[in-house]
């Protein structure tokens, strides 16, 4: 008798998860535009004010993620996106009926990264059960495909002026509705782990994985001053030094978006790697020519280039990151190791905010792009020689099965 783990998944699901993930992000990417315009564009706060935001915004999720990650391996998945999205349609439409105001903005913010952090878990653990494919090329359709709807997400945020904040709030609040339907659909995501609850037992795998550790571990070193320097610094390049509008922000967010894309679509190609450690590794040098020539203030265009660039860049990067833990984390507790990698990337979040908030606040925005030049040579040492990266051989390459 075969098992329920190896009857192959129905072919639809795989399309249905792309349906319900590119909306959510549709509707998160509109969220992404809108509180930094909020914040800046119409309460036009400081850059001290605005990196307290960020702090306070991206706190809660740390915590929420854990718990995320912890559900999504004891519940059904499926039933716990949908009742996710059904909570994510109300902030919106409540912010929609009110006049923003700091700290109205900052407790939207908080509610929309909290719901974020605790589906997260859950649809990313969820590509190892409904896809027919190998994990990589898996990761990056479902990147590719969701980040395609994420650009009409900021295109849409962009034109908040004409359309009008509400009206744009209510469209987010739509995507996230609509998205139910496409979940409704998917196959049942029964639990992968019976018995009491252990909010650690990813922290324990990760004992036992020492190349998944040090991946975390430099994934979040990167998003201290590379993730961090887009978020915190980069809106304040685009409003402070080319005096862009929120089209301006927008478009910013939308190259690197297709660059982000790009890569991916490369990626898909390629796939499998056998040793995608060592393009990790290497990408963080091309990533300091991004951030000097950045830093230099180039015209308009060339800024547009590079931004484009960064987004190939990370985007490659964080690729290749999801691929290798969703590869070497035990099926049991997935989605467990999954929320520590994007706990990674939330803990740095606000430590970033907190210290190139204050780099923007004494000197200037570019300036708090400059940390990440140096970080970025100690990941790619550290790739290259410390951690294990550099000799990893990916099980979904055919060339490791065989040697």
């Amino acid at each position: 008798m075969r098992r329920m783990s190896d009857v192959p998944p129905p072919r639809s699901a795989f399309p249905w998860y792309l349906a319900s993930s590119s909306l959510w992000l549709g509707g998160m990417s509109l969220q992404g535009i809108l509180v930094p315009w909020m914040l800046l564009g119409i309460l036009e706060t400081n850059p001290a004010q605005y990196s307290l935001s960020r702090v306070l915004i991206e706190l809660p999720p740390i915590a929420a993620l854990l718990a995320g990650g912890l559900l999504a391996d004891r519940t059904d998945a499926r039933r716990l996106l949908i009742g996710l999205s059904v909570v994510a349609c109300f902030p919106p439409l409540l912010m929609g009926g009110a006049t923003p105001a700091f700290w109205l903005v900052v407790c939207f913010g908080m509610a929309m990264s909290t719901l974020q952090s605790l589906s997260d878990p859950a649809r990313q653990a969820m590509l190892s059960r409904i896809t027919r494919i190998d994990i990589q090329r898996t990761i990056v359709v479902a990147t590719v495909v969701t980040s395609l709807v994420g650009i009409g997400g900021f295109a849409v945020g962009g034109q908040v002026r004409t359309l009008g904040l509400g009206r744009v709030l209510a469209i987010e609040a739509a995507l996230f509705a609509v998205g139910i339907a496409a979940l409704w659909r998917l196959p049942a995501q029964p639990a992968q782990l019976a018995g009491p609850p252990r909010l650690f037992a990813g922290f324990a795998a990760l004992r036992r994985l020492r190349l998944v550790r040090n991946i975390i571990g430099l994934n979040f070193l990167s998003s201290l001053f590379n993730a961090g320097a887009y978020t915190i610094a980069m809106p304040f390049v685009v409003t402070e030094v080319y005096n862009g509008d929120a089209a301006f922000l927008a478009n910013m967010f939308i190259a690197f978006t297709i660059g982000s894309i790009g890569s991916n679509v490369v990626l898909f190609f390629a796939m499998p790697l056998l040793r995608p450690g060592r393009l990790f590794s290497v990408l963080q040098l091309t990533r300091i020519v991004i951030l000097v020539l950045l830093f230099v203030k180039p015209p308009v265009w060339l800024f547009f280039v590079l931004v484009f660039a960064w987004g190939l860049n990370m985007g490659g990067t964080s690729t290749l990151v999801r691929t290798t833990v969703q590869e070497l984390a035990p099926a049991a507790v997935r989605a467990q190791v999954l929320a520590i990698l994007l706990f990674s990337f939330m803990v740095g979040a606000p430590v970033s905010a907190a210290l190139l908030g204050q780099v923007v606040q004494a000197t200037d925005p570019l300036t708090a792009l400059l940390p990440g030049i140096p970080v970025s040579l100690a990941i790619f040492l550290a790739g290259a020689f410390g951690s294990g990266l550099w000799s990893y051989r990916s099980p979904s390459h055919p060339a490791a099965a065989t040697s």
